[in-house]
C-alpha cells in the first residue's frame, strides 16, 4: 500500500482522497477532528499511553461511515484507509483553542462544506 499525499494543506484543515489499496499515515494532536466526505473509512490507531509496550498494545480500529465524525482522544499515529474497495476522502481539522467559540467539528463542517461547493462547482 502507498501512503496517500494530502491534496489541500493548510493551517486550518487538510482533505484529502484515498483510491482503492490506498492508506493514509498521519501523527495527530488530540482532539483533532476526522470527517468522512465521501465514502467509509477504515481508523486505526494505538494507545498512545501505552507506546511503552510496543507491538503488545492491541490496535483500536474505528469504522467511519461517510458523514460522521471522529475525535481523536489522544495524540499519536492514525492510519486512515478506504473500508471499501472504492475510493474515500476525508477532511482532517486540528484541534485549537478558541477564544471567539467555535468548536472544531463547527470548523470541520465548514471545511466540509466549502469542499462539497468546490466538487459541485467542478461537476457543472
Amino acid at each position: 500500500m502507498s501512503a496517500c499525499q494530502s491534496r489541500f494543506g493548510s493551517a486550518r484543515g487538510t482533505a484529502a482522497r484515498l483510491t482503492a489499496g490506498q492508506m493514509a499515515v498521519h501523527d495527530l494532536r488530540a482532539r483533532t477532528s476526522i470527517v468522512a466526505v465521501e465514502g467509509d473509512l477504515q481508523l486505526a490507531f494505538r494507545d498512545h499511553s501505552l507506546a511503552w509496550l510496543g507491538d503488545a498494545v492491541p490496535v483500536t480500529s474505528i469504522t467511519l461511515h461517510e458523514g460522521e465524525c471522529f475525535v481523536t482522544p489522544q495524540r499519536g499515529v492514525v492510519s486512515i484507509s478506504a473500508a471499501q474497495a472504492n475510493a474515500a476522502a476525508f477532511v482532517m481539522q486540528p484541534w485549537r483553542a478558541r477564544k471567539d467559540g467555535r468548536s472544531p467539528i463547527r470548523e470541520a463542517l465548514r471545511h466540509l462544506a466549502s469542499l462539497v461547493k468546490t466538487r459541485l462547482r467542478r461537476a457543472v
